[in-house]
Parts: structure tokens; sequence; C-alpha cells
């Protein structure tokens, strides 16, 4: 009775204690498990992390190739129909090599000029697009890369941008942009479906998951002014951008959603994309389950077994064995599919992989490795790795990449040229791992081939296409000068005969005011000297004739007096006498006392000059004058003769009504004036002042004109 009961004490002991200590190891157990799980959930995160950054910086180097084609270049220095042309050709075949979802060209206002979409119903050309941040960014010559919500595709995707410089002047003269979409790494990167993973801007908008009911969605509550933001960025379309659910809670990697169920939240940062997160939400109680459920599995069968038998030992143990046993088989079992699964996917993948030996010769190689070669598997094993290579890679290969791989047991994007059983070329890139043994030796490789012919004959394809036109673009440079020097040829000819014609208009007007002055003035003096004679005759006469007498010799007088008007404004003898300033002074003096119009003239000391230029200025003086009493209503005209650093300059202002040159064009005066100024080497520049009026300048260069 005394042993029944030391025996019931002692079971009894041995089953709490057993208990116990199956109680604390669950607890540790699940504990370490926790910890193992978010160690490796972390691991993978990282990697999903890295994985993206990668892929989302893939067409960094492309937009900036992009941004420096000769073609593209060429558009924003020289827009036209041809160059427009050409970019839209370089943009299609850009964007159909790297798979892209578009790619255009951005001017210096962020308008797109030419888009690989242009004939699509969501088309870029046109729209300005200078609200984004990779615009902003470019055109202060920082290339760019951006996530976002397309504003006429509605899709989302990636974008790059790259200034483009002008080929001489190094300055920047547009933008070229590459945007790629983000679908394929949405189904690629983010579809494990046993947890939720989320792509995260710094707003909390989820711009990617594994869920598509959370896309556009806020991770986090969000106030007024942050919602604000994101709506005056139109980085992610129009919203509405309604809250997930999920709450943060006094736990830093725990969160709830709006059921209270609890998740395991962990993130972590993507490069290169300031405050962007990638974000992994688990189930804490589908986890705990999980574990529950293995811990069970696993082990509660045994710590129930050893609190029922613990007072029989040989039993126990014999039941331990055969558990181990069992474990040991499920452990082979699991091993031998592990194995089995790995090498389905060997074979099966539809990508090259072959591995070798220290020797260099082939042990093993994939299904698709000697389809796409053309050999069997027989034909394959066991030969040297070379013998399948061109003599130029051969000889690369076993001089250079074998010894560093064997040392590294790493290389990455090696090129090689194959030579398939049919004799044909193929161009790959192989990377490839060394595994090492116990002592660290590298024994075997595990190598990836990807064929990149057609990839290169394209790049030559395109490379001979820039060639083509680079000869075309010379050529037709060769044709745009010879075609300007015939252009200037023919405009100096024609400045050359319209300078003879005015010349020749002046020494008319000249020989015509010297005739008015010296024959018919004579004429018209002799005769005033003779009614002055009748009219002393007539003392006797009647009145009649004396009044007669005395009309004759006012009407002779005023007719010398127009004779000589006449003579003054065809030639003036005051500019051929005392020069440019003498003559605008005189000529401004003339006008204000035919006129009630104050006229003021103002000069400086100018350096002799000939003739013609003198003409020419007091022309463009006298038709300035006559326009601003004849049409501007002014009553103050100021007339300005000046010298400054390139040459003379002479100024008309006056406060009329004002003056629109493309309205009010209608007579020969302007053209007249703009044209004595091209032909004296100068320029004419008519323009409104700042309260009322008009002022015309003409300013020329004294020691560039014709003589």
């Amino acid at each position: 009775m005394r042993l029944r009961v030391i025996i019931l004490i002692l079971a009894i002991f041995a089953f709490v204690s057993v208990s116990t200590g199956g109680w604390l190891f669950y607890y540790s157990f699940r504990k370490a498990t926790f910890q193992t799980e978010e160690t490796r959930a972390a691991a993978q995160l990282k990697l999903l992390t890295d994985q993206l950054a990668t892929s989302l910086s893939e067409h960094i180097k492309s937009v900036r190739v992009l941004s420096r084609i000769k073609e593209v270049e060429t558009v924003f220095i020289d827009t036209n129909l041809e160059t427009i042309f050409k970019a839209n050709q370089i943009l299609d075949m850009v964007t159909r090599s790297l798979e892209l979802d578009v790619s255009y060209l951005m001017d210096l206002n962020g308008n797109t000029l030419c888009s690989s979409n242009r004939n699509q119903f969501d088309s870029f050309v046109g729209h300005d697009f200078s609200f984004r941040p990779y615009f902003t960014s470019a055109i202060q010559g920082q290339p760019g890369s951006y996530l976002a919500l397309g504003v006429t595709s509605m899709k989302r995707g990636v974008y790059y941008s790259h200034p483009v410089y002008h080929p001489e002047k190094q300055d920047i003269v547009g933008v070229a942009v590459i945007k790629s979409s983000i679908e394929f790494l949405e189904t690629s990167l983010f579809s494990n479906p046993d947890h939720l993973l989320f792509f995260v801007s710094p707003d909390g908008i989820i711009f990617i998951s594994n869920q598509p009911r959370f896309r556009f969605k806020l991770l986090w509550s969000v106030d007024a002014e942050t919602k604000e933001r994101i709506v005056q960025s139109r980085q992610f379309g129009n919203g509405p951008w309604e809250w997930s659910g999920f709450s943060r809670t006094h736990a830093a990697d725990r969160v709830i959603d709006q059921t209270h169920r609890a998740y395991v939240y962990a993130s972590f940062p993507v490069p290169h994309y300031p405050d962007w997160q990638v974000v992994s939400l688990k189930n804490k109680k589908i986890l705990e389950n999980q574990l529950s459920a293995s811990f069970i599995k696993g082990i509660g069968p045994g710590v129930i077994f050893i609190s029922s038998l613990a007072g029989i030992a040989v039993c126990f143990l014999y039941q331990q064995a055969a558990k181990e046993i069992r474990q040991r088989k499920a452990a082979e079992e699991k091993l031998r599919f592990s194995e089995e699964r790995y090498r389905h996917i060997y074979h099966k993948t539809p990508v090259m992989l072959h591995s070798i030996d220290t020797q260099g010769k082939i042990i093993r190689v994939s299904d698709h490795w000697v389809d796409v070669m053309g050999y069997d598997r027989s034909e394959v094993i066991g030969r040297h790795l070379t013998n399948f290579f061109t003599p130029e890679s051969k000889e690369y290969a076993l001089s250079k990449i074998f010894p560093r791989f064997f040392n590294t047991g790493f290389f990455k994007d090696v090129p090689y040229t194959y030579v398939k059983k049919n004799k044909d070329p193929m161009d790959i890139l192989l990377s490839s791992y060394g595994v090492r043994d116990e002592a660290g030796r590298v024994v075997r490789s595990l190598a990836v081939s990807v064929d990149v012919t057609e990839k290169n004959r394209t790049q030559k394809d395109l490379e001979h296409a820039k060639e083509k036109l680079a000869r075309y673009s010379h050529d037709l440079e060769k044709q745009v000068r010879l075609r300007t020097a015939q252009l200037e040829k023919a405009q100096n000819s024609l400045k050359n005969l319209s300078k003879n014609i005015i010349a020749s208009q002046e020494r008319e007007k000249e020989q015509v005011a010297r005739e008015l002055h010296d024959h018919l003035g004579q004429v018209l003096t002799a005769l005033r000297i003779d009614v002055l004679w009748l009219k002393n005759h007539f003392t006797s006469s009647p009145d009649q004739a004396v009044d007669r007498a005395e009309k004759m010799s006012l009407l002779i007088d005023k007719t010398i007096q127009d004779v000589r008007d006449m003579a003054y404004r065809l030639r003036p003898r005051v500019l051929d006498d005392l020069g440019l300033s003498d003559a605008l002074e005189s000529l401004v003096s003339d006008f204000e006392k035919r006129s009630n119009v104050s006229c003021v003239f103002r000069r400086d000391v100018i350096p002799q000059i000939d003739k013609t230029l003198a003409t020419a200025l007091y022309r463009i003086g006298q038709e300035a004058v006559t326009n601003a009493i004849r049409h501007a209503q002014a009553t103050t005209i100021i007339v300005e003769l000046r010298t400054d650093a390139q040459g003379l300059v002479l100024t008309v202002e006056d406060n009329g009504i004002g003056f629109i040159p493309d309205k009010n064009r209608s007579g020969f005066g302007l053209e007249g004036m703009m044209e004595r100024a091209n032909l004296a080497g100068g320029r004419l520049d008519i323009s409104p002042r700042k309260d009322r009026g008009t002022r015309i300048t003409c300013k020329v260069n004294v020691e560039g004109w014709w003589s």
C-alpha cells in the first residue's frame, strides 16, 4: 500500500514535473520559434527590399543613354517636323527594345514634345508635366526616379528622368523620361499569399500590394494636412485614398485592424527612394496556431506519453526510439523530396543551367541548356565546357575567368560566345556561383547562361542606324550651309541694289533742290523786281492797277519762300555744309515753326561720319518727326542724337496717342525707315512708352558702315 502511494506520488510528481517541464519547454519553444520566425521574416523582407530596389533602378542607365542620343539633343535645339520625327523613331526603338511602358521628351517648360505613345488615346504629346518632381530635379541637372500613378494613362509605374544637354554649350535644353510598369514587380515579388505585403509611400499610400483591395489605401489614418498634401502632389490620382483600417499599438512590432486582430509588423526602407518602405503584416493568431499545431504534433504526444507511462522505462525508451526512427525516416523522406524537387526545378526551369567540376568538365546541365544548344545530354556530360566555346571565348575563359572563379567562387555577367551543334554562334552572359566543401575549396559550380544574341544584334543595328543618321545629318548640314551662303549672297546683292537706289534718289533730290534754288529762284526774283518797277510807275494810274501790282508782289514773295522750303526739304544745304547734328537741329526748329508742337533737340559730340550715313539718319529723323506730328496728335517731340559703345543712337520720342506697329504699318514711311536703318548696318526699334506715346530708336555701328 505504501509502495503504491509512493509510486502514485512519484507518478503524480513525475506527471507534474513533466507537465511543468513541457509547459516551460513549450513557452521557450514558442518564444524561440517566434524569434526565429521574425529573424527569418526580416531576412526575407530585407531580400525582397533589395530585389525591389534593384528592379526599380533597372532603367537609370537607360534614360541616361537616351538623353545622350544625338537625335534627342537635336530636337530641343532645332525643333521642327523632321527632328521631331527622328526623335519619335528613337523613342519607339528604345521603348520596344527595353519593353517599356512609354518614353517621352519634355521641353524646359515641362511640355511633352515627343512621345512613343503619340498615336494612342492616352498620348502625352502637348501635356504639361512640369509639376512632377522628376521634371524639376532633371531641369536642375539631377537625374531622378519617381513612383506615381499616370495622370493620363492611369497606370502605375516608375518614372526615370535625365537632363538633356546642349552638345556644345553644355546647357540643359530639355528632359528625357522613361516610364516602366510595375505590374511585373507586383506579380513576381509581392506574390506571397501567407501574409500581407505592402510597398508604402512616405505619406502612407499603399502603392503595391499582394492583396488588390489594399491598393491606393492609406496604411495608417492621417490628418487633413497630409491628405491635402497627397491631393496637391497628384502622385496617386484623385483619391479617395480610404483608410486600410490598420493602427499601431504600444508595441513597436504589433498593429491591429478594425476588428482588433493583431498582426506582427515589420518594415524595411527601400534604397534610393527616401521614406518609401516595404511593410510585412502577419496575422499573429494564425502564426501562433501554426506554432502550437507544430509543437503539439511534434512534441505533445511524447510529453503525454512520458506523463502517462513514467513508471514503464523500457516501454518509454522503446517508444522514444521508435519515435526517433519515425522522425529520421520523415526527415530522410523530406530530404529526398527536397532533392527531387530541386532536380525537377533545375531541369524544368526555362533557363540555361550547368555545373562543372574543378577540371572544367560538365557534370550537370538543365533540359533547357541541351534543347537550346541542340545536343543530347550524353553528348555533353563529361566534356570540357570550353569545347562549346568559340576559340576567342575559350582562350579568355582558360586564361582569365576560370582561375579567378576557382579562387573567388563567384563571377557575374561574363560575355562568352557558345557554338551550337548546328554551328550557329550564340552570345551569352554567364554568371556562376561556387559550391565549397568543408575546407572552403570550390568543388563545383552552379552557372546560369543568358542568351543575349538578339540584344547584341539589336544594339549593333541601333549603332548602324545611328551612324547612318549621323552621315545623313552631316550631308544635310552641308546642304544647309550651301543654301545659307547662296541666300546671304542674294541678300547682299539686294542690299547693294537698295543702297544704290536710295543714293540715286538723294542725288536726284539734291539736283532738283539746286535747280529750284538757283534757276527758279532767280526767275522769281527777277519777276519780283519787275513787279516793283511797275508798281512804282503806276503812281498816276488807277488804284486797281496799284493793288493788282501789290498782290502780284506778295504772291511772288510767297512763291519764292515755298520754293526755298521745297528745296530745303529735298536736300537741306546745312546737312552738306555743317553736318548731321546741325541739320537735325534745323529740321526740329523748322517743324516747330510750322506747327503747334513743342520740338526739343538734344545732342552729344559725335564723330565725323560719311555723307551717306548722315543722309540716312537725317531721313529717318525727318520721317519719324513727320509721323508724330501727322498721326500721333503729339504736343511734345524730343529728338536726341548721342553716342554709345557701339556707335550712333538716334531717338525720337513723342507723347501722342501711341502706336502699334503690326496694326499701323500700312504705308511706306516705316518700311523706308527700316530699310534705311538696315542698309546703314543698324537696327530700328519701335516701342510704346510706359506712360503714353511712342519711342523710335535707330542704332548704327559706325565702324561697320559701308561707304
